[in-house]
């Protein structure tokens, strides 16, 4: 079995402290359909990531391990953001830092690697538009934002172009500025996993601080809510308000994003 099967097959066991268990009938899966995968698909029950660790066990195909372990894997985080929609308070709610943490604690005092240098791992053979695809549907799920939004997002911000540098010194996919790179912990812009993973987390923070409303959280992913407040921008009718860059933004990235959303 790879690395990659094994360590997430280790952490089955650790999901269940975390209260996150099988409620549905476990989906039909076969060595063959997986072993022939090669786009995404969803599986709705976290029992499968023990099963399919069982079946990959006998596959000596690299390529189809890294597949199916990114299919575990964003079934994982799809799991996790599902559970944390009935949370309560944020106490309760689950995160795969969590998750990690206590796998790495546990794997690392017996001289095992972190499940972290898997993830890392495991994006080496891919292509770059791959490596989009994937980081875009795991930290959505992650963070809880949909993956067409990152993906509009991405297209009007650089055009999926990984090493794009704006005149203002915005840098890589989802443009981050260094002073966003510093404070939501992304070393490299230029890192197509580090970009979309700041730039999920920064758009969830807009997307949570105007209640859901996705075109007043793009207003303040390109015009900044500071300058927002100033100007008096309480809704989306207010967006004259704000520079014409603004103006052409948002409605460029919806625009995508019912493209998107609608399979175009």
């Amino acid at each position: 079995m790879s690395n990659n099967i094994q360590g997430l097959s280790d952490i089955y066991s650790i999901l269940q402290l975390y209260g996150i268990n099988s409620s549905s009938s476990t989906n039909s899966l076969s060595s063959t359909s997986l072993t022939n995968s090669t786009s995404k698909s969803s599986l709705n029950d976290l029992s499968s990531l023990s099963s399919l660790g069982s079946v990959l066990g006998t596959s000596s195909n690299s390529s189809s391990s890294s597949s199916a372990f990114n299919i575990m894997l964003t079934s994982l985080l799809s799991a996790i953001s599902e559970k944390n929609k009935y949370a309560k308070t944020e106490a309760e709610k689950v995160s795969l830092e969590g998750i990690l943490s206590t796998y790495n604690s546990s794997v690392l005092s017996s001289g095992s690697t972190s499940i972290n240098n898997y993830i890392t791992a495991d994006v080496s053979n891919l292509t770059v538009d791959e490596r989009i695809e994937n980081a875009v549907e795991l930290y959505s799920n992650q963070h809880g934002v949909d993956s067409n939004l990152v993906k509009a997002i991405i297209k009007v911000e650089s055009n999926f172009d990984p090493n794009v540098v704006s005149s203002a010194g915005a840098k890589g996919l989802m443009q981050l500025m260094p002073e966003n790179c510093k404070a939501l912990g992304v070393e490299d812009p230029f890192n197509i996993e580090q970009n979309i993973e700041g730039g999920v987390k920064h758009i969830k923070e807009y997307i949570d601080r105007y209640d859901g409303d996705i075109e007043m959280a793009l207003m303040a992913y390109n015009g900044g809510p500071t300058r927002m407040m100033n100007r008096g921008v309480t809704s989306i009718d207010d967006i004259y308000k704000m520079p014409k860059e603004t103006q052409n933004y948002v409605p460029k990235v919806m625009s995508y994003y019912r493209g998107f959303t609608n399979g175009n």
